[in-house]
C-alpha cells in the first residue's frame, strides 16, 4: 500500500483479479482547483503522472505481470501541501503504509520519529538554506531579514536559516504575518532591512509584494529572495485576489529579485530511466498544454511527480523480487508486517536517473539534490548557479545584475567611520617648519662649536644653551607624531598606545630640556646677585638724594680744604662696594650648576611619565559624532565621524599633574626674569634675551592650553594648529633671542676686537643699566663741574693780574709792608693751596676714573652740611 501526498497523494489498495496481469489501483489527491491555499499543483503534474503511469506499464521490465492504476481525487491542497502531508504521514505507520510525496517541502517532515515512513522526491526546504547563506557570504552580507508566514513550513525552514547564519557570524531579524504583511512590512522599513528572504506561499508573496511597492522597499538598495517553485508570471495579480497594485507596479517591484530551489529538470543530457532527458521530458508536456507554461501552476515540480511514479514502480517491482515465495504482492493487508518492510526498505534504498535528476533517498527520506538559484532580469529568469549540498561548491555563472548597476547593495544604511584625521593642509606645511628648526638647531650647534672660542659664545654658558637646542629639537619633532594620523598616514591601532606615549614623553623632555635651560639661568642669576643687588640699590638711593648744587658745594669746599677727607672716605666706600660687587658677579660659574637644575626639572618628569605608564598607562579610544550623509555620495551610506584619542582611566589627574606643575614653573620663571632684569653676569651675558624667551614661552604656553584643552578639544585641524603654531613660535623665538645677537655678533666683529683674557685676569665687564644710569649722570655732572671750575679760574686769574698791578706803584709797598706785618700767611697759603694746577688735578681724576678705570675706584666729592663754605671771590677780597 503507498501513499502520495501532498500535490500528488498516492493512496489505495492493491486489486487483484482472477485474470492476469493483475492491475493495482493506486489512489492520487490533486489540488485541483485553481486559488487555494497553495496553488493549481494538479493542473500540471497530474498529467505528468499519467505520462509516468503510461511509460511504466509499456515497460516489459518493470511489474511484469502487473499493471499500475490510478484513482484522481481533489484535495485542494488545503491550507497547503505540506499540512496534508504531515497529516497522511503520521497515519501512515498505523496501517504499514509507505508514504512518497513529490510536493511536501517542510523541514519539519524529515523527523523519522515522527514520520518513520515518509519518503519524499521534493527536497525538503532546509536544503535551500546552505545555498542562501553561501550567497550572503559571497556578496558579504552580514546582516539579512526573514519575512516568512505563520505556517509549520516556513517557520521550521525560518529556524534552521537563522540557526545557521548565527553559525557565520550573520545577523538575522525575524518578522512573521498571518493573511495580511502590511503591519510587517512597515516594521521592516523602520528595521532599515535591506536584505530579505522571504517565506510564504504565492498568494503571500503578491500581496507582500504589493506593500513593497507601497512602502518603497524595493529598487537598488533592496534584494528580495523568494521560494523558487512558484510559476514564472506569479506576481501578476490575478483579479479575483483584489490586490492594490497593477501589473507594471508588481513587475517593477519584483526585478533583480532572487529565487532558490532545488534542482528539478535534469539539464543533462544523458537519457533517464525513461530513456527521455530533462528537456525532452519538458517538451513532451508542454506539447500537452498547448500554451504558455509560464502560467501553469506546479509546472516546475512535474518532472518530481513524474519521477515520484516510477520510484513507486521501482519499489513495487523490487518488493516483488525481495519477498518469500509464498507471498505475493496480492497478498498486502494493513497487518502484513512483512510486505511492509520490505516495502520500506526497497523505498529506502531507491537509486535512479530520473528527468529530475539522480533520485536517492537520505535516512530521513529526504530526497538529495542541487539548488539551483536564479534572478528576475527583465521579467524572465535568469539561471545563476547552482550549489551542491552534499560538497559545499557554489558555481556562479556571474550573470547577476543590479540596479545601481555597480554591484550588490550593502545590507544595511552602510556607516562608514570615517578617522578625524589632520588635514594635509595643515601637516605638511608644519612638517616642513618642523624640519627647518631641526636643521637651523644643528647648523646652529655647528657653528658655535666652530667659534667656542668667542667670548660671546664662551661667556654664555655653551652647554645649557646645547641643551635648549636639544629641547627645541624635541619639541620640534613631536609635532610629527601630534600630527598623526593624518590624511595620507594611517596608524596600526597596535600601534597607537606606543604612538600616544611617544608623543606625550618627547613633548614633555623637550620642552623641560629647552625651558629648563633658561630657568636654569634666571634662577643662577637672581641666586647670586641679589644680595649685591640689594646693598648696590641702598648705597643708590642714598646717593641719588644729592643734587647737582650739592656737587658745585663739594668743589669749593674742596678748593677751601674743608670735607675733602670725608668724602672722599665716602667715595671710597662706594667703590668697595661696587668693586666686590663685580668681583662676585664676574666670577666664572661651573656648568655643574645648570646641569643640576636641568636634571631636577627631567627627574619630576621622568618619575611622572613612569608612574602614568606603569599603573594607568594610555589607549586607544574613539570618540564618535553624529552621522551625516555625504553630499556627493550616490550610494546608501552615512558617515560617522570617529576621533581616534589617546586616553587613559584617570587622565584628568595625570594632566593636572603635569600642567599644574609646569604652569607653576613658567609663573615662577617669569617672575624670576623680572627680577633680574638690571643684573647682568660676566658668563651669563645673555641673561637679558633668556629673560625675554621665558616671557615669550610662558604667554604663548599659559594661553594655548586653555583653549586646546577646554574649547577646541575634538577639532583636530584646530587643535593640531594651536599646538604646532606655539611650539614653532615658542622654538623659533627662543632659538632666535638666544643665538641671534651671537651670531650676529661673530659676523661683523672681528676676534680681535673682543675682550681677551691677559694674565688669568679677566677685563671690565660690561656695565649693567644701573652702573650706566650712574655713569652718564656722573658724566653730565663732571661736565658741569668742569664749567664751573674754569669759570672760577678765570676769576683767580683776573684777581692775580690786579694783584701784579697794584705791586707796580708806590702805593703797594706800604700795602705789602702793611700785609706783611698782619695777616697776609693765610691769603697766601690760600692762593698756593688752591691754584689752577690743584683744580685740575682735583677734577680730571674723577672724569678719567669713570670713563678708564675700574667703577669701584671712583671717587665723589659731596659738600657737607654741617659746615660753611667760603667762595674763592670772598677770600680773594
Amino acid at each position: 500500500m503507498f501513499v502520495r501526498s501532498s500535490w500528488l497523494l498516492l493512496w489505495g489498495s492493491i486489486a487483484w483479479a482472477s485474470a492476469e496481469p493483475v492491475t493495482l489501483h493506486i489512489g492520487g489527491t490533486f489540488p485541483m482547483e485553481s486559488g487555494s491555499g497553495g496553488w493549481a499543483g494538479g493542473e500540471a503534474c497530474l498529467p505528468a503522472v499519467q505520462m509516468a503511469l503510461e511509460d511504466v506499464n509499456n515497460r516489459l521490465d518493470i511489474l511484469p505481470g502487473y499493471v499500475l492504476n490510478m484513482t484522481n481525487h481533489n484535495s485542494q491542497c488545503q491550507p497547503g501541501c505540506s499540512p496534508v502531508t504531515t497529516v497522511i504521514a503520521e497515519a501512515a505507520p498505523v496501517w504499514k503504509l509507505v508514504v512518497l510525496s513529490y510536493g511536501g517541502s517542510s523541514p519539519a517532515l524529515s523527523n523519522r520519529n515522527r514520520f518513520p515512513t515518509l519518503f519524499r522526491t521534493h527536497p525538503s526546504a532546509n536544503m535551500q538554506n546552505p545555498t542562501r547563506i553561501h550567497i550572503m557570504e559571497k556578496f558579504k552580507w552580514k546582516r539579512f531579514t526573514i519575512l516568512m508566514s505563520v505556517e509549520e513550513v516556513f517557520v521550521t525552514t525560518a529556524k534552521d536559516l537563522e540557526a545557521l547564519a548565527r553559525k557565520k557570524g550573520i545577523r538575522v531579524d525575524r518578522q512573521s504575518f498571518y493573511g495580511d504583511p502590511t503591519d510587517a512590512m512597515k516594521t521592516l522599513q523602520r528595521q532599515d532591512a535591506r536584505i530579505i528572504v522571504g517565506l510564504f506561499y504565492v498568494t503571500e508573496a503578491r500581496k507582500v509584494l504589493c506593500q513593497a511597492y507601497h512602502n518603497g522597499l524595493y529598487g537598488r538598495r533592496y534584494v528580495w529572495f523568494f521560494i523558487g517553485w512558484y510559476a514564472d508570471t506569479w506576481y501578476y495579480p490575478p483579479p479575483e485576489e483584489h490586490l492594490n497594485c497593477t501589473a507594471e507596479q508588481m513587475a517593477a517591484a519584483a526585478e533583480y529579485h532572487f529565487t532558490t530551489e532545488s534542482v528539478m529538470l535534469s539539464r543533462d543530457k544523458v537519457p533517464a530511466i525513461s530513456d527521455m532527458t530533462g528537456m525532452q521530458f519538458q517538451e513532451r508536456l508542454t506539447q500537452h498544454f498547448q500554451k504558455d507554461t509560464a502560467n501553469v501552476g506546479g509546472f516546475p515540480e512535474a518532472p518530481l511527480a513524474y519521477d515520484a511514479v516510477w520510484a513507486l514502480a521501482l519499489a513495487f517491482n523490487c518488493t516483488r523480487n525481495n519477498l518469500p515465495p509464498h507471498i505475493r504482492l496480492e497478498n498486502f493487508s494493513y497487518d502484513n508486517k512483512v510486505i511492509a518492510d520490505t516495502l520500506f526498505q526497497c523505498v529506502k534504498n531507491t537509486s535512479f536517473r530520473g528527468v529530475s535528476g539522480k533520485v536517492m533517498f537520505s535516512d530521513s527520506g529526504d530526497r538529495i539534490a542541487r539548488t539551483q538559484i536564479e534572478q528576475m532580469q527583465g521579467g524572465k529568469y535568469k539561471i545563476m548557479g547552482y550549489y551542491d549540498t552534499t560538497t559545499g561548491d557554489l558555481e556562479w555563472y556571474n550573470k547577476e545584475q543590479w540596479m545601481n548597476g555597480r554591484g550588490p547593495p550593502p545590507d544595511s544604511t552602510v556607516i562608514k567611520k570615517h578617522a578625524m584625521t589632520v588635514s594635509n593642509e595643515f601637516y605638511y606645511p608644519t612638517i616642513l617648519f618642523s624640519v627647518l628648526g631641526i636643521l637651523a638647531c644643528i647648523l646652529i650647534y655647528v657653528f658655535t662649536q666652530k667659534h667656542h672660542e668667542r667670548l660671546v659664545i664662551f661667556q654664555s654658558q655653551p652647554e645649557c644653551n646645547n641643551i635648549l637646542l636639544v629641547g627645541c629639537s624635541l619639541c620640534l619633532f613631536s609635532l610629527f607624531l601630534i600630527g598623526l594620523p593624518s590624511d595620507d598616514i594611517s596608524v596600526p591601532e597596535s600601534l597607537f598606545p606606543f604612538l600616544c606615549h611617544a608623543r606625550v614623553s618627547i613633548l614633555l623632555f623637550g620642552f623641560t630640556f629647552a625651558y629648563g635651560s633658561m630657568f636654569a639661568k634666571v634662577w643662577i642669576v637672581h641666586r647670586m646677585g641679589a644680595t649685591e643687588n640689594q646693598q648696590l640699590a641702598s648705597r643708590q638711593k642714598d646717593e641719588e638724594e644729592n643734587t647737582p648744587w650739592e656737587g658745585i658745594r663739594t668743589l669749593i669746599s674742596t678748593m677751601v680744604g674743608r670735607q675733602a677727607l670725608m668724602r672722599k672716605s665716602s667715595g671710597q666706600a662706594y667703590g668697595a662696594l661696587l668693586e666686590k660687587r663685580n668681583t662676585v658677579l664676574n666670577q666664572p660659574i661651573s656648568p655643574t650648576k645648570f646641569y643640576v637644575i636641568v636634571a631636577a626639572l627631567t627627574a619630576v618628569d621622568v618619575f611622572v611619565c613612569f608612574v602614568w605608564i606603569l599603573i594607568d598607562p594610555l589607549h586607544l579610544t574613539e570618540q564618535k559624532f553624529p552621522l551625516f550623509t555625504p553630499a556627493d555620495s550616490e550610494e546608501d551610506e552615512m558617515i560617522m565621524p570617529v576621533l581616534q584619542q589617546c586616553q587613559s582611566n584617570q587622565q584628568e589627574v595625570w594632566i593636572g599633574i603635569i600642567m599644574g606643575f609646569k604652569c607653576l614653573l613658567l609663573v615662577f620663571g617669569t617672575f624670576l626674569s623680572y627680577e633680574t632684569r638690571n643684573l647682568k653676569l660676566r658668563f651669563i651675558n645673555d641673561s637679558r634675551f633668556v629673560g625675554l624667551a621665558i616671557y615669550n614661552v610662558a604667554v604663548m604656553t599659559l594661553v594655548t592650553a586653555p583653549v586646546v584643552t577646554l574649547l577646541i578639544h575634538g577639532k583636530v585641524d584646530a587643535n593640531f594648529a594651536f599646538i604646532s603654531l606655539t611650539v614653532l613660535i615658542c622654538t623659533y623665538i627662543s632659538v632666535g633671542l638666544i643665538y641671534g645677537p651671537k651670531i650676529r655678533h661673530i659676523i661683523k666683529v672681528p676676534p680681535s676686537a673682543d675682550e681677551v683674557q691677559q694674565n688669568g685676569n679677566v677685563g671690565p665687564a660690561i656695565m649693567s643699566k644701573i652702573d650706566q644710569k650712574r655713569y652718564d649722570m656722573l658724566k653730565k655732572e663732571n661736565e658741569t663741574l668742569q664749567k664751573q671750575i674754569e669759570e672760577k679760574e678765570r676769576k683767580i686769574h683776573e684777581c692775580r693780574e690786579r694783584l701784579e698791578a697794584l705791586t707796580t706803584s708806590s702805593e703797594t709797598d706800604d700795602m705789602n709792608a702793611q700785609l706783611l706785618n698782619g695777616n697776609n700767611k693765610p691769603l697766601a697759603d690760600e692762593n698756593m693751596t688752591y691754584s689752577t694746577a690743584t683744580t685740575l688735578t682735583t677734577t680730571i681724576p674723577l672724569i678719567d676714573l669713570q670713563l678708564n678705570g675700574n667703577p669701584g675706584q671712583i671717587y665723589e666729592t659731596e659738600n657737607d652740611d654741617d659746615r660753611s663754605s667760603t667762595s674763592s671771590d670772598e677770600i680773594l677780597l
